[in-house]
């Protein structure tokens, strides 16, 4: 009986497109849960799952196309449907491992790039079959996960030779699959093979240009917490005592209030928790900042530096001070030793004859 005559068949195909969108959501909603920290052992060995049979499948469909085999059976199908989830599941749950790292404005370009690999993941379907486009979308999450997995795993460390020594394992990756892949199971011609090459080529200069340009976020770092208060006391227990200025009911995202009211001769604490993978040592910097309003644009007051320990779930606390501050615009960027930005705290400074109302808690 022909396949394509029966009616799940017909049912498969008005349906398709709503059951792979609803696999997408359930997929990304899962991986959310999942996808809490770079260096959990489930996590990644998900993601190497992920990775091992959309790979497996890659090859069992082009070896079926070299072989011009008619699709009159669900086979082909259900490599397809399987290697869609599989590309889908490693695209989202890398988009929460990079949504969470870094700023949401200073990672736009790459998140936008994230999320187009989820959506394209269901509306180009149709061109999964091509073997160009099977390979580079496989290398794209590749690399994207080698970039968190080898300063998590190998190096413990993170900067520009990391971030590069992650980009050159991962081509030695892509190219053991590619020998395998035309070597031994496709056996084309080094032709075919030029114009995958080309692509992968493609994708990690783009990579590193973004990288480069401080658009890629600072994985596996990421921010937990911060504001800027009126005082931090280190306690005999490890805690720190802070006062500060509420933030309105409203604004729930911030820690502290978005206005600072300065007193005579005060100054002004930022205090971050940055989290880091268990194992991983590196700096981190306050770079202070204010708007300057007649060239329109940000001055560096001050930029302190100082080390960070992974492994603490609500991220390894630290904290600088500015004095001197002047009434306006100003900020406090947490950032890595090459710029990458990743968290920020904004705030307003203005002056007053008297101390404001100051709430205490202890981080």
């Amino acid at each position: 009986m022909d396949f394509k005559s029966t009616r799940a068949f017909k049912w498969w195909r008005r349906y398709e497109h709503h059951l792979g969108v609803g696999a997408i959501l359930v997929g990304f909603f899962f991986d959310l849960l999942v996808a809490d920290r770079p260096d959990s052992v489930f996590n990644n060995l998900l993601l190497l799952s992920y990775l091992f049979i959309a790979g497996t499948f890659i090859v069992i469909l082009n070896l079926r196309e070299t072989r011009r085999k008619e699709n009159t059976s669900a086979e082909p199908l259900l490599l397809l449907l399987m290697l869609q989830f599989c590309f889908g599941g490693l695209a989202s749950n890398l988009l929460v491992l990079y949504g969470r790292s870094g700023t949401l404005a200073g990672s736009a370009v790459f998140l936008g790039l994230m999320g187009a690999m989820v959506l394209g993941n269901e509306y180009l379907r149709g061109r999964y079959t091509l073997l160009r486009f099977n390979v580079a979308v496989y290398y794209f999450l590749l690399l994207t996960y080698c970039i968190i997995a080898v300063p998590t795993f190998i190096f413990h460390s993170v900067g520009t030779l990391v971030f590069l020594m992650s980009g050159l394992i991962s081509l030695a990756l892509i190219a053991v699959f590619l020998a395998f892949l035309y070597g031994t199971v496709l056996r084309r011609s080094g032709e075919a093979l030029y114009g995958v090459s080309i692509l992968i080529a493609v994708v990690f200069i783009v990579f590193n240009g973004l990288y480069f340009l401080n658009v890629i976020p600072p994985v596996p770092l990421s921010l937990k917490d911060i504001g800027v208060y009126h005082s931090v006391l280190k306690q005999g227990s490890g805690e720190y005592l802070v006062t500060y200025e509420k933030a309105p009911w409203w604004a729930f995202w911030r820690s502290t209030n978005a206005r600072y009211t300065l007193s005579l001769g005060e100054s002004a604490f930022c205090f971050s928790s940055v989290f880091a993978p268990t194992g991983l040592s590196t700096a981190v910097y306050h770079r202070w900042e204010q708007y300057d309003e007649k060239t329109g644009e940000w001055q560096t007051m001050s930029r302190v530096s100082f080390e960070i320990s992974g492994g603490r779930d609500g991220g390894f606390r630290g904290w600088s001070m500015k004095s001197s501050l002047t009434p306006g615009q100003w900020r406090c960027d947490v950032e890595t030793g090459g710029g990458a930005l990743i968290g920020r705290a904004t705030f307003d400074v203005v002056r007053a004859s008297s101390t404001p109302a100051l709430s205490q808690t202890t981080l």
